[in-house]
């Protein structure tokens, strides 16, 4: 994984580069349940499970797209869910008893179902009628912000706001995986030069199928252990959060939050801003800015920027976004994202400008790396869900990613070979395992990488790798890593690898 990355299927939101050089959210906020729910049920011999249909408010519509949770007597959520496109949903409970049904959606007040028993043998049937409060996103302003801390006011503006950030950041993660959606959408990366200019080696790569995460990030733990850039040998790699580690314990407890007025063009928005803890001052993280719609409490875009990073990067943008879009159906879908991290050399200069006229070395800034994706069109059926409003990947500053709309593995490289293989620890199948495969493209200024997620049989594929020239193959999953290993060219259409994790080595 050098430089950048296009990735195909799902893929860390990694980025590497040459390495030349008070009261947190987890305590501030609070979930309020307001409105009851007509709640019937009927008993099966089926294994512990509930299953049912959830209705609007007239409790005869159907209810797409609202995410059901289930918690025990303790409070733990022990099951979540999206209901389908006719409102139907499933949950799987670890074993019989007490639970409470909530039922989540965004810009409306949660709805709780009263307490109810599930035998030890039997599935409960259940329908739930939503209730109907709504959720007004105030207009604020802030004056003055505490060490980490807020005004009561402000802190209960501020769980609203966030409050519904989740919501559609779960209904993200719960999304990922749907069966009745066909997607499309592309990844790309490409340099620019200081000045803007975008290089000759750019890579647009088309994916299409089930409805899957366009990246991945690593886990909280590593994110709360490591931060979010980390040295790898000569490498720094960029990391960056996506829904998961957002809703994560991890990142509520090592940030701080605030209610972030609208600025520029978004009069109509409402943000949250985050950044680290005092804490973590001295740790490579990010901080930036989570937007919603004021109107309707739906999630817009996500904002970051890495903090500590080297002087030498300026004001280059080096960080990130995302933004979301909400499907007819209740799907909530990433609509394009990119990052963008330094690439920095080390120059010697020397002459009138250096003391005694010697010689020193000194970390430039050569270009900014940027890598990203959109989503280009969504179908269910015949049916169509949604179509990107212009024929672009993205935009970054001037520059327009134009789609080549290549076919199979992109111009820049085709035609490609696709390797495959399964990886393990301790002899069984390692699922979420991060993949990844690098190599060099002959006369380009930085190396390209792929990468992939094993699934439950720890197996993984990545197509559009390049014949004809070394590979790197290596794999990782939390702190198990699968040593990196060198491959010949690739001659034929495949190559099989498997690989089994251990722990890092010492240093």
């Amino acid at each position: 994984m050098r430089n950048a990355r296009p990735d195909i299927n799902e893929s860390t939101v990694e980025r590497r580069t040459d390495n030349a050089t008070g009261t947190t959210m987890g305590q501030a906020i609070r979930r309020v349940l307001c409105v009851a729910t007509v709640v019937a049920w009927a008993t099966s011999a089926d294994a512990q499970a509930i299953r049912g249909t959830v209705l609007q408010a007239d409790s005869s519509s159907r209810a797409p797209g609202v995410i059901v949770v289930a918690s025990d007597e303790r409070g733990q959520v022990v099951a979540r869910t999206l209901s389908t496109d006719v409102g139907d949903f499933d949950l799987q409970l670890p074993g019989a008893g007490k639970y409470t049904v909530r039922l989540l959606r965004v810009g409306f007040r949660p709805t709780a179902v009263p307490v109810f028993e599930v035998p030890a043998s039997g599935t409960q049937g259940l329908r739930l009628v939503l209730g109907t409060e709504t959720v007004v996103l105030s207009a604020v302003t802030v004056r003055t912000e505490n060490v980490c801390g807020s005004t009561e006011d402000t802190g209960r503006v501020l769980a609203q706001i966030w409050e519904e950030a989740r919501k559609a950041l779960t209904a993200t993660e719960l999304s990922t995986g749907s069966r009745v959606l066909d997607v499309e959408w592309q990844a790309f990366q490409f340099l620019m030069d200081r000045a803007g200019n975008r290089s000759r080696d750019q890579y647009v790569l088309p994916h299409r199928g089930a409805t899957e995460r366009p990246f991945v990030s690593v886990s909280a733990d590593s994110l709360l252990r490591d931060g979010y850039v980390v040295t790898d040998g000569n490498d720094l790699v960029y990391r960056a959060p996506d829904a998961a580690a957002l809703l994560s314990d991890e990142f509520a407890a090592t940030h701080c939050f605030r209610v972030e007025p609208p600025a520029g063009g978004r009069s109509q928005w409402v943000g949250v801003a985050f950044r680290p803890t005092p804490a973590r001052d001295r740790m490579r993280e990010i901080m930036g800015t989570v937007w919603l719609d004021r109107a309707t409490a739906e999630l817009r875009l996500l904002e970051f920027a890495y903090t500590n990073l080297p002087p030498e990067a300026g004001d280059a943008g080096i960080g990130g976004y995302v933004e979301y879009v909400r499907l007819a159906t209740g799907h909530w879908l990433v609509a394009r994202w990119a990052i963008r991290t330094p690439h920095m050399v080390v120059r010697t200069v020397g002459g009138s400008a250096i003391p005694g006229g010697g010689r020193v070395d000194r970390v430039a800034l050569a270009a900014v790396g940027v890598t990203g994706g959109e989503l280009l069109s969504v179908r269910r059926a015949s049916d169509s869900l949604y179509l990107a409003d212009a024929s672009l990947v993205a935009t970054e500053g001037s520059a327009v990613v134009t789609p080549a709309r290549p076919s199979a593995c992109g111009a820049a490289y085709r035609p490609g070979a696709t390797v495959r293989g399964k990886v393990t620890n301790a002899s069984l199948p390692a699922e979420g395992a991060v993949v990844s495969t690098t190599w060099r493209v002959v006369g380009a200024s930085a190396d390209v990488t792929l990468s992939t997620v094993t699934d439950r049989r720890g197996e993984f594929t990545i197509p559009c790798v390049a014949r004809g020239v070394p590979l790197t193959i290596a794999a990782s999953l939390g702190d198990l890593r699968g040593a990196p290993s060198a491959v010949g060219p690739i001659s034929g259409g495949a190559l099989a690898v498997d690989i089994q994790l251990g722990p890092v080595p010492p240093r």
